[in-house]
């Protein structure tokens, strides 16, 4: 299947210790962690996006018997709709590094959302005892270096999550994989998932010399990495410059110096916001004039007080 689906499946492979084959070395500590989170009690076991699972299997490691129903399984979630997009980038060698980005394309929750990496070894033949038969191996995990919490939660966000580890000298670097997917650890459910060879990485999407890791706008080239707010996002990528969306500059206008202009037209857009709770990126973190608890009429009585003093 994950030949027949490319694009649109992506699995990992996680072995016990019981049940690994003979003189391999596909077991690692993080299996027991995985199937705790998902109560792996029989084996053969699959959970399908976190949520759907299967038990058992056919006699002789006769996977082909079990297509159907992983179809009809796939077929079920394979159209689900998510918000988030994921895209990995870095360098391979010895070492290798990464930087995983989580964007949002609609607003969602970051409530119990977490980011986990795995880093998975392709296209094993190894000798499977039970079956008596030699299998090919997919997907097998290698390495669980990361599982962090997710912070975004308006559309237009993204969030960078970088690392870093060792490959194993026993691994074929042609088949070694960074599997990245964004979890509810309430629901179990997985909500995104993308996968890239290491060696298809690239570690300066946009061309410009500095490598992502120390890139300020990852795809805009941008080599002298220009950074008027020092907000460690580029002028050619920063939606919001901090030097004009000050705290009640809500529509961000300047006058002839460029300096922020906080007036009227500032506290209509804010009424507007309180009555329609529309607003863009750049305004969230300029709406809350007073800095006390939630945007609510005070911070109107505030921003009117504010420009009636003159203090513009």
């Amino acid at each position: 299947m994950l030949d027949n689906y490319p694009e649109t499946l992506i699995g990992v492979e996680w072995h016990s210790s019981s049940f690994t084959p003979a003189n391999s070395d596909f077991d690692i500590s993080a299996y027991s962690t995985r199937a705790n989170l998902y109560g792996v009690g029989g084996i053969p076991h699959t959970q399908w996006n976190g949520e759907y699972e299967t038990v058992g299997g056919y006699p002789n490691g006769d996977w082909e018997s079990m297509i159907g129903t992983f179809e009809n399984l796939y077929n079920a979630m394979v159209d689900d709709e998510t918000p988030y997009d994921i895209s990995i980038n870095g360098s391979a060698g010895t070492t290798v590094t990464y930087d995983v980005t989580v964007s949002l394309e609609s607003d969602m929750s970051s409530s119990n959302q977490k980011v986990n990496v795995f880093v998975v070894e392709d296209n094993i033949w190894s000798y499977w005892a039970g079956a008596s038969a030699y299998h090919n191996a997919r997907n097998v995990a290698r390495l669980w270096p990361m599982s962090e919490d997710l912070s975004i939660s308006n559309a237009g966000e993204s969030e960078t999550f970088s690392g870093t580890f060792e490959m194993g000298s026993s691994w074929v670097v042609d088949s070694t994989k960074i599997i990245a997917i964004v979890q509810n650890y309430s629901t179990k459910h997985i909500l995104q998932a993308s996968q890239v060879f290491v060696n298809d990485m690239n570690p300066d999407i946009d061309g410009d010399g500095v490598m992502n890791g120390d890139d300020n706008c990852i795809e805009i080239w941008n080599p002298l990495q220009e950074d008027e707010d020092n907000d460690q996002i580029g002028d050619y990528c920063d939606p919001c410059n901090n030097l004009v969306y000050i705290l009640g500059n809500i529509n961000g206008d300047t006058n002839h110096s460029g300096s922020p202009i906080i007036d009227i037209y500032d506290i209509l857009k804010l009424t507007d916001y309180l009555i329609t709770g529309n607003s863009t990126v750049c305004q969230e973190s300029v709406l809350n004039f007073n800095e006390q608890g939630p945007v609510n009429v005070l911070d109107v009585i505030a921003l009117v007080q504010f420009v009636l003093n003159g203090n513009n």
